[in-house]
């Protein structure tokens, strides 16, 4: 199927504004994302959730596995992502 339509010459600059500042926008989320390694620290792993330290806390408390050797704690990326989908609603 195929829709055909004619735009003002405004519209279509609106739209290319907004498509360009989102595809802005997602290239640099993905180059945030991307720099982390495969293990977080709990403030990484704040940063890369968008959560405060203490809301991070919560979702340990929660289920939100980390990895504890000695005194030093990480939680993976892929634990982190893991979770919030299992968390979906």
């Amino acid at each position: 199927m195929q829709l055909e339509m004619e735009l003002p010459e405004k519209t279509i600059n609106q739209l290319q504004v907004i498509m360009l500042d989102t595809a802005i926008k997602a290239y640099k989320e993905a180059g945030r994302r991307k720099q982390f390694g495969a293990y977080l620290t709990k403030a990484e792993a704040s940063q890369y959730l968008h959560v405060s330290y203490t809301t991070l806390n919560e979702l340990i408390k929660m289920g939100l596995r980390i990895v504890v050797i000695g005194n030093i704690q990480r939680i993976s990326k892929k634990e982190c992502d893991r979770f919030m989908n299992e968390h979906q609603k």
